[in-house]
């Protein structure tokens, strides 16, 4: 399933404004959740259960996204995610609770397969020995994603109200759905029209479960997604409940936030180019974040907004800066012809600690009494936890 090399630039570009846009669906809510819990009349800590059910989405079709690469082609697969998260996101702007969550749901079938078409695109270019930066790059589109939510939907939903905003997301998407619909031909040469998308959902699962550094890998991305979730799906409700922001400032220090975590995948992917090893750079990567985590926890109202923003950036430099790194390593212990199904399996495993992360973060607050700012301290202990695993996926041998 090769079909040859694919031009970098138009590659990288669509990639990168796919994966930004379909992250912007997921993290829509996230932005707007003091507004929209205010309306509903529930706890902004829900959003977190939100979160779990888009990720829970994602989780579900992870499993079959190299089946539908293989069936439909990578650029048309790219396609149907757009399609979905803009589908999702006009379920959520009806406005009820079981919108929301049918919204959340179809938003993560969506995002679940953005990954496996773009691992295969980009497994396809011509041979690099900068992946980690390419990957990199392309995986600026989650921050870049959360950029544009952090600045976008909290003055759209003070303006026409947060279920517009909502609207206003499906639009662009949808939008981009038809740009790229010109490279399909040229893109999806590889296609194979007869290959069965649910022969066996369970594959990829298995494929990466069956190899000791594949198993590792997936295990530290489970933790530190838990960790990158909480971060960017409690921030906004965080600074205006506890540290007592405006609605938009925290929108826009939840934007910095994630400029900070673009700027740490470029950084990230230079400097595991730079050491020739993915799994170094991960698990420094891990103890910054450490750092970060404390010093968002201790940010207290008397606090300059500079003093705010440096802290909880350099949260999201770390904290949203690992995800390039680690899908460059699951490529390159992949043979060619398994690259979207071992991406497919190891996001598997990623998303089910999204789906658990930000949910028991919620329950900790509302039925535990826990702060925000003692849920974020709490969150070293998964970092820590993930840097072991890491360390065991390098012990099985030598790791790039």
């Amino acid at each position: 399933m090769n079909g040859g090399s694919l031009p970098i630039v138009p590659v990288l570009a669509v990639t990168t404004a796919t994966q930004a846009l379909t992250t912007l669906a997921a993290l829509a809510m996230t932005a707007v959740a003091p507004r929209a819990a205010l309306e509903l009349g529930i706890s902004p800590a829900l959003v977190g259960y939100q979160i779990g059910v888009v990720y829970f989405g994602a989780m579900v079709i992870s499993p079959v996204g190299g089946g539908l690469v293989r069936r439909l082609g990578a650029t048309r697969t790219s396609q149907l995610a757009l399609w979905l998260t803009a589908g999702g996101c006009l379920l959520s702007a009806l406005g009820t609770l079981p919108a929301l969550a049918a919204g959340a749901l179809v938003i993560g079938l969506g995002y679940g397969v953005t990954n496996p078409a773009a691992s295969h695109l980009l497994s396809r270019l011509p041979p690099t020995q900068h992946m980690n930066l390419v990957f990199s790059i392309k995986q600026c589109g989650v921050p870049i994603g959360g950029v544009l939510a952090g600045l976008t939907m909290p003055p759209l939903t003070l303006a026409w109200g947060w279920q517009a905003a909502l609207v206003v997301s499906a639009f662009f998407m949808v939008v981009l759905s038809l740009f790229i619909r010109k490279t399909r031909c040229a893109w999806d040469g590889d296609r194979d029209r007869g290959a069965t998308v649910l022969a066996s959902p369970l594959e990829s699962v298995r494929l990466v479960w069956a190899n000791g550094i594949l198993r590792w890998l997936a295990l530290s991305s489970l933790l530190y997604s838990a960790v990158q979730l909480c971060l960017t799906g409690f921030l906004v409700t965080y600074l205006v409940r506890e540290i007592g922001l405006e609605l938009v400032l925290a929108g826009t220090i939840l934007a910095a936030v994630n400029a900070a975590g673009a700027a740490g995948r470029l950084a990230w992917g230079w400097l595991a180019d730079r050491l020739r090893s993915g799994t170094a750079a991960l698990i420094l990567n891990g103890i910054l974040s450490v750092a970060g985590a404390l010093a968002t926890a201790a940010i207290a109202a008397d606090w300059p907004v500079w003093a705010i923003v440096a802290a909880t950036a350099l949260f999201g430099f770390s904290a949203v800066g690992w995800n390039g790194v680690f899908m460059a390593v699951i490529v390159r212990q992949s043979r060619p012809e398994a690259v979207a199904l071992a991406t497919g399996g190891s996001l598997t495993v990623t998303y089910v600690g999204i789906t658990i992360g930000p949910a028991a973060f919620a329950l900790l607050h509302d039925a535990g009494g826990v702060s925000y700012a003692d849920g974020y301290a709490l969150l070293t202990l998964l970092v820590a936890a993930a840097i072991g695993c890491l360390a065991l996926a390098r012990s099985k041998r030598s790791l790039k």
